[in-house]
């Protein structure tokens, strides 16, 4: 997903801005039902999302309602170690807002293989919707992820479905 979000564009540097919104994204890539309404309530065509099975199951590892929506506490662990090996960046964003992160040159390598891989083309589908249609601020992205009321709804700590 970083990679999906920093690649250049246009001839200029890319980041994910800022952890609200790879939790923000990465909630919708993980459950393609909530991705697929999230589309079509802002902008897509269900032509577009075709290829979404809103019935698929979502990915192993379930995310939980926590103070500004979904959450997997495993995000620092998982990005401590993307950084560690020097898969990641972390870089100050313009403006003093925050920390954005990018993949490195070996980072994007390995990202570029496994997009090759047929194991991951749902996945990289997906994450081709969520760049075209859903590359917003994160404060933007959580205002479309709490017009679900599965999340709304949820109690804190709640695992999320």
């Amino acid at each position: 997903m970083i990679d999906a979000f920093s690649r250049k564009a246009n001839g200029g540097e890319r980041h994910l801005e800022g952890r609200v919104k790879l939790a923000k994204l990465d909630f919708l890539l993980r459950y393609p039902r909530h991705l697929r309404r999230v589309l079509l309530a802002h902008g897509a065509s269900a032509d577009q999302l075709s290829r979404i099975d809103p019935d698929e199951a979502p990915l192993d590892a379930r995310m939980m309602r926590y103070r500004y929506g979904p959450w997997d506490p495993s995000y620092f662990a998982v990005l401590g170690s993307l950084i560690g090996r020097g898969l990641v960046e972390v870089t100050a964003l313009p403006g003093g807002g925050g920390f954005g992160y990018r993949t490195s040159p070996s980072g994007a390598g390995l990202a570029a293989n496994l997009r090759t891989d047929e194991a991951f083309t749902h996945l990289d589908e997906r994450l081709t919707l969520l760049r075209r249609h859903l590359d917003k601020s994160g404060r933007t992205l959580m205002t479309y992820v709490y017009e679900l009321p599965e999340v709304a709804d949820a109690t804190w700590f709640e695992d999320l479905r």
